[in-house]
């Protein structure tokens, strides 16, 4: 009789989160290379309309190595993220009822959203001011066909 490995999801979370960490890094150096934003922000919906709080933490420690790499304020991401979970995007599927409608919708406010959350961030704190390149339209459009697929 053969013992089966107690704890495979933490395996796994482990596993791809070692690969998103070097993805991330990859992503840096190559700008062709989207830093999957947009997914992370489908799986943090995910995870929280399926209750599953790894899944959570999981998502949670991406975006915060997402956060460090890009060089925004630390939880900034997650709180937007939790801010358009909880206020924006309720009425928004009240309103919209095509999946793939709401797919490209949280995408872009993944990343057009949250350069406007950064940038009122950078405003009240005087900081510096995010940039926004024409590289995010490449990322929108790729990571809906991403998001499509998943």
């Amino acid at each position: 009789m053969q013992r089966s490995i107690t704890y495979p999801f933490y395996i796994k979370a482990l596993s791809l989160f070692t690969l998103y960490l070097l993805y991330e890094s990859l992503s840096t150096i190559y700008l062709f290379l989207p830093p999957l934003f947009g997914v992370l922000f489908f799986y943090f919906i995910r995870a929280l309309d399926k209750q599953e709080i790894s899944s959570l933490l999981l998502v949670a420690s991406m975006l915060l190595l997402y956060e460090a790499d890009k060089g925004y304020l630390l939880f900034s991401s997650l709180v937007y993220f939790t801010f358009v979970y909880k206020f924006i995007l309720p009425k928004l599927q009240q309103m919209i009822k095509c999946k793939r409608c709401m797919l490209f919708i949280y995408v872009l406010f993944a990343y057009i959203g949250f350069w406007v959350f950064t940038l009122l961030l950078q405003q009240v704190l005087w900081m510096e001011l995010p940039t926004l390149d024409w590289h995010v339209l490449w990322y929108i459009a790729f990571e809906f066909f991403v998001v499509t697929l998943l």
